[in-house]
């Protein structure tokens, strides 16, 4: 009989808040591309765990009760004594493209710096989980999220990267991010940061990347332009281009690749096989995730039809 699935994210809890043009407040939800992927997992009826830091501030109060009410148990999340990261996301009221959309780590408002990333996260697996089959969810490479990997000791474990920001990786070496690299099984990576990760690696390209780590799976997002699915198909290296249906009316797009990403990774936990077929069909259900979150203001999947 297999074992029970069990998706995991660690890291500090992060709290969006959406403004308009104008600055006016449109929004505040939990945030954070690691806790949308365990949010929307969640909702697809998965069982799902955080493991983290918030504040003492009514900040945390409200990211850590958006992953509670969607059943992720959240007992590992400790309170310290600090303020709670907030995302401030700025929306164009008009002519909304793909990179018009402001992410700042700075208030709008008052100019303050507004992520304050721990240290002293918990980096053990709880008791209860420890036999299940676990499927780790990271956006980031700090080194305590890097001590939390190492700490694992279950083999019935794969490591899900999403590289989705320059900003998480630019200052760090080749050598100390190939630590995480070579525990990871699969690997989304936004086309906009691989110019600089794979120069870092001395990759050409993406096929390079791959074969340097030899993942199970390496997924480049292109957004309007698709996906590229590479893995390994009877020892040889398989490429394919997926494109997808272009969406006019877009509302909101920052929730676009953590979609994307969280359905991926479901159906990679379910799958026996990567193949085409499971390129065509994981893309399939992806690109729909996508789409159903663009249309909506926040980043999160709202409904699972």
């Amino acid at each position: 009989m297999e074992k029970e699935k069990v998706f995991i994210s660690h890291g500090d809890l992060i709290l969006d808040k959406i403004y308009d043009d104008n600055l006016n407040l449109l929004k505040q939800d939990g945030g954070g591309c690691n806790w949308n992927d365990l949010y929307n997992l969640s909702l697809m009826g998965e069982t799902c765990y955080a493991i983290g830091s918030k504040g003492t501030d009514e900040e945390g109060k409200l990211a850590m009760q958006a992953l509670s009410n969607v059943n992720i148990n959240v007992d590992n999340i400790l309170t310290e004594n600090k303020k709670t990261n907030i995302m401030n996301i700025i929306i164009p009221n008009d002519n909304l493209k793909d990179n018009s959309i402001l992410h700042s780590w700075y208030s709008p408002i008052t100019n303050e710096y507004t992520m304050n990333f721990s240290q002293n996260l918990p980096i053990d697996i709880p008791e209860e989980i420890k036999d299940k089959k676990l499927y780790i969810i990271l956006d980031k490479f700090l080194p305590i999220n890097l001590k939390f990997l190492q700490n694992i000791k279950s083999s019935n474990c794969k490591i899900c990267l999403d590289v989705g920001h320059i900003r998480f990786f630019e200052h760090f070496t080749r050598q100390y991010l190939s630590k995480f690299f070579e525990l990871a099984n699969f690997i989304q990576i936004n086309g906009n940061v691989t110019d600089l990760l794979f120069e870092r690696f001395n990759c050409k390209n993406e096929i390079d990347f791959f074969k340097l780590f030899n993942f199970d799976l390496l997924i480049i997002t292109k957004g309007k332009k698709g996906a590229t699915f590479i893995f390994k198909e009877n020892d040889e290296i398989q490429v394919i281009e997926k494109q997808p249906e272009v969406i006019v009316d877009i509302v909101d797009s920052s929730g676009a690749g953590d979609a994307f990403f969280s359905t991926v990774i479901r159906e990679y936990a379910y799958c026996k096989t990567i193949d085409s077929n499971f390129v065509n069909n994981t893309f399939k259900l992806a690109n729909k995730a996508s789409r159903d979150v663009i249309l909506q203001v926040g980043s999160r999947i709202k409904n699972i039809n």
